[in-house]
C-alpha cells in the first residue's frame, strides 16, 4: 500500500525523484531522516525541494513526514478495528489499585503483615506440633540407644549429643542441636516462606511492589526492582546476593550486597529470633526489625552520597494478575528449599564442632577474658555472649539459638538479648554468604563491605546498650 502525502509534500518528493532518479521509497526515507538515504540526495536539490514545504508548515521536513505517517496509520486503524466499551474486571481493578500510592501502600502493608502472620502460624505449628515431639521422642531415643553405649561420657559424647540434661536447642551437640536447628526450626520456616514468595511471584504482585518502592530506592541510588533481592534475602541471603547480578553497575551491586549483609536476616535466623525473643512479646521482635530497616535505609542513603551515583531509569513491566500454577509452585519451592539444605546443614555441623573444640581447649574462656572490656563496658553483655558471637561468623541462626540457654538461666535479660541479636544480624554474613561475597565483589570490596558491617554492628550495639541502660 502506497502512502499518499499532502500535495506540497508530494510535489517535493516528485521533484527529488526527477532530479536524482532515486526511487520513491528512498526519497521518502531520506526526507524522514534516514542518514543513508539522505546522503544520496544532493544538498542543494534537497534544500530547493523542501524550502516551500517547511516555510508553509514552519516545521522541519522530518516532523512533517512523521505526522503524515501517523495520520495515515490512524486512518488505517480506524478502518480495520472497532472499539467497544468494556468494564474492567475485578483483577484489573485490583491491579490498578496495587500500583497507586494511595491504595497500593496500604495493600502492601496488608500483604506483608498477612505473610508474617501466616508464616508464624504455619511454621510455628509445624515446629511445635510435629518437629519437637519427633526430635524429643523417637529420634532422641534412637540416637541415644546407638551412641551412649559407645560414648557414655566425655568429649565425643558432648560433641555428638551435647551436655547431659539439656534440651535440643541448648545441648549444642552435632546430632542434637546440629540437626534440630536446621531441620526442626529453620526448615519449616524456610519452606513456608518460599511457598508464600512463589505465590506472590507467580501471581504478579512483586513487580507492583517494585513500582511502589521505586521512589524510596531512588533516594539510595537504586531502582524499584531492588526489592527483589531484599525479599529473596529474607529467605536466604545467597539468592538475594545472586539476584544483584541483574544490576547495571558495580556500585549498585556493592551497595545492595552491603545492605543485605548488614540488615536483612535470612529466614533461618528469623525463625530462631522468633523462638528466642518471641516469648518476651512480638513487640520486641518488631523493635529489632524496625532497627534493621532503619539501618538499611540509612546505609543506603549514606553509601549513595559517598559513592555519588544516580539510579538509572528502568521501565518496570507490570504483567496482568494470573493464577499460579501448582507445578511451578512445587518446582520453585523444592529447588529453593533444597539449596538451603545443601548450604546450611554442613555449616551448622562445622560451627558446632569448632565451638566444642574451642571450649575443650579453653580457647573460648581466653577469648571471653580478652574481649570482656568490649562485651561488658561497651555492649553491656556477659562473658558468655562470646559463644554466639564466635559462631556468628559461621551460622547466624545457630549463634542466635545459643542465646536460649543464657536466657533460660537468667544470664542475659531481654535488653541484652535484643542487643546481641541485633549485632548478630548486622556484623558479618554467614560463612556461605561470605564466600559468595568474595566471588561477586572480589577481596578488596568484600573487605570494605565487612568493615562497614563491623563498624555499624558494634556502633549500634553500643548505642542500644546506652539507651537500654535507662530502663534496665
Amino acid at each position: 500500500m502506497e502512502i499518499q502525502f499532502e500535495p506540497r509534500v508530494e510535489k517535493a518528493i516528485k521533484s527529488i525523484e526527477e532530479r536524482t532518479n532515486l526511487p520513491r521509497w528512498q526519497v521518502i526515507l531520506g526526507l524522514e531522516g534516514n542518514k543513508d538515504f539522505r546522503k544520496k540526495i544532493p544538498s542543494h536539490i534537497l534544500k530547493e525541494s523542501i524550502r516551500e514545504v517547511e516555510k508553509d508548515h514552519r516545521e522541519p521536513i522530518e516532523l512533517i513526514m512523521l505526522k503524515a505517517r501517523f495520520g495515515q496509520a490512524g486512518s488505517i486503524a480506524s478502518l480495520t478495528q472497532q472499539v467497544h466499551h468494556r468494564h474492567p474486571t475485578l483483577l484489573e481493578k485490583l491491579g490498578d489499585a496495587t500500583v497507586k500510592p494511595l491504595t497500593g501502600l496500604p495493600i502492601a502493608v496488608g500483604v506483608l503483615w498477612g505473610m508474617f502472620n501466616l508464616f508464624i502460624m504455619v511454621a510455628g505449628f509445624i515446629t511445635d506440633r510435629v518437629m519437637v515431639p519427633f526430635f524429643e521422642g523417637p529420634y532422641d531415643g534412637f540416637i541415644r540407644s546407638v551412641l551412649e553405649p559407645v560414648f557414655p561420657t566425655g568429649f565425643m559424647h558432648d560433641m555428638l549429643l551435647g551436655a547431659t540434661g539439656t534440651g535440643y536447642l541448648e545441648s549444642f551437640g552435632v546430632l542434637t542441636t546440629g540437626v534440630f536447628v536446621p531441620i526442626g526450626i529453620v526448615l519449616p520456616a524456610v519452606l513456608v516462606f518460599y511457598i508464600i514468595l512463589t505465590l506472590l511471584e507467580d501471581l504478579g504482585y512483586l513487580p507492583r511492589l517494585a513500582v511502589l518502592v521505586d521512589t524510596v530506592f531512588h533516594r539510595m541510588g537504586l531502582h524499584g526492582y531492588s526489592i527483589v533481592p531484599v525479599i529473596l534475602g529474607f529467605g536466604c541471603n545467597i539468592p538475594g546476593v545472586m539476584a544483584t547480578r541483574a544490576f547495571s553497575t558495580h556500585k549498585q551491586r556493592f551497595m545492595m550486597l552491603t545492605m543485605l549483609g548488614v540488615s536483612i536476616p535470612c529466614m533461618a535466623q528469623t525463625a530462631v529470633i522468633l523462638n528466642i525473643v518471641g516469648p518476651f512479646g512480638l513487640g520486641w521482635v518488631a523493635l529489632i526489625y524496625f532497627i534493621l530497616m532503619s539501618i538499611f535505609i540509612g546505609i543506603g542513603v549514606l553509601l549513595n552520597k559517598l559513592m555519588r551515583g544516580e539510579a538509572p531509569e528502568i521501565a518496570i513491566e507490570i504483567p496482568p494478575y494470573r493464577m499460579p500454577r501448582l507445578s511451578n509452585l512445587l518446582m520453585k519451592t523444592r529447588l529453593r528449599t533444597g539449596q538451603f539444605l545443601l548450604e546450611a546443614i554442613p555449616w551448622v555441623f562445622v560451627g558446632i564442632i569448632i565451638v566444642n573444640v574451642l571450649y575443650a581447649l579453653g580457647i573460648t574462656e581466653l577469648m571471653s577474658r580478652v574481649s570482656s572490656p568490649l562485651l561488658g563496658w561497651w555492649l553491656g553483655l556477659p562473658e558468655e555472649a562470646i559463644y554466639p558471637l564466635i559462631i556468628g561468623f559461621l551460622r547466624k541462626d545457630v549463634a542466635t539459638g545459643l542465646l536460649a540457654p543464657l536466657r533460660d538461666a537468667n544470664v542475659m535479660n531481654i535488653y541484652q538479648i535484643v542487643t546481641t541479636v541485633t549485632i548478630l544480624v548486622i556484623y558479618f554474613p554467614c560463612a556461605a554468604t561470605f564466600m559468595v561475597f568474595l566471588k561477586e565483589l572480589g577481596i578488596r570490596d568484600t573487605l570494605k563491605s565487612t568493615t562497614i558491617m563491623l563498624i555499624f554492628a558494634f556502633g549500634v550495639g553500643g548505642l542500644l546498650h546506652f539507651l537500654f541502660s535507662f530502663f534496665a
